[in-house]
């Protein structure tokens, strides 16, 4: 299963720079579910579609690891402001892969309220929701997004107790067009 995740990864960075409408944008967030800090690339298909792949820095008491994140992310509207490009809605999907054997997703975090708070997985989806602004003269971006997990989504509908602060993050993200 590991392997068919990596080539499918794979396979989309490599077909990406085939689309004639495409940016690449170097980024740089505080990530919320992404990682403390958070830093890697994106790739717009379309001014409506694209992809982030980004590596994320998260710590469990004094110990650094890393986790991998990617998301997929449509805008319905793009406003152009003179040279500028808003885009007030944007709708995506998200995927987070922790690495740190025995930690983050396999054995939750003390900042959980219990020690088996998140099923055992190394992998978490979700959907999000954000804006950004996009600054063409000189080619940078800012975004903001509002991420929640699968457990999440699930908790809205089956628990009594929505302790969202345990399911949502936000994240803020500097762009720079290449």
């Amino acid at each position: 299963m590991q392997i068919i995740k990596v080539l499918s990864l794979t396979l989309i960075l490599a077909i990406s720079p085939i689309a004639l409408a495409g940016q690449w944008r170097g980024v740089l967030s505080r990530a919320g579910f992404f990682g403390r800090v958070a830093l890697g690339a994106s790739y717009e298909f379309t001014p409506q579609h694209a992809t982030d792949f980004l590596l994320g820095v998260y710590y469990m008491g004094d110990e650094r690891y890393v986790q991998s994140n990617f998301a997929y992310r449509y805008s319905r509207w793009n406003i152009q402001l003179d040279e500028d490009i808003w885009r007030p809605l944007q709708f995506g999907v998200f995927a987070v892969h922790a690495t740190g054997n025995d930690k983050y997703f396999f054995r939750s975090p003390d900042v959980y309220p219990e020690a088996n708070y998140y099923d055992a997985t190394s992998i978490r989806y979700g959907v999000e929701i954000g804006s950004s602004y996009t600054w063409y003269p000189n080619g940078f971006g800012l975004s903001y997004h509002l991420r929640i997990f699968d457990t999440g989504v699930i908790a809205l509908f089956n628990n009594s107790n929505r302790d969202l602060q345990y399911y949502i993050s936000s994240g803020l993200s500097l762009h720079y067009i290449f």
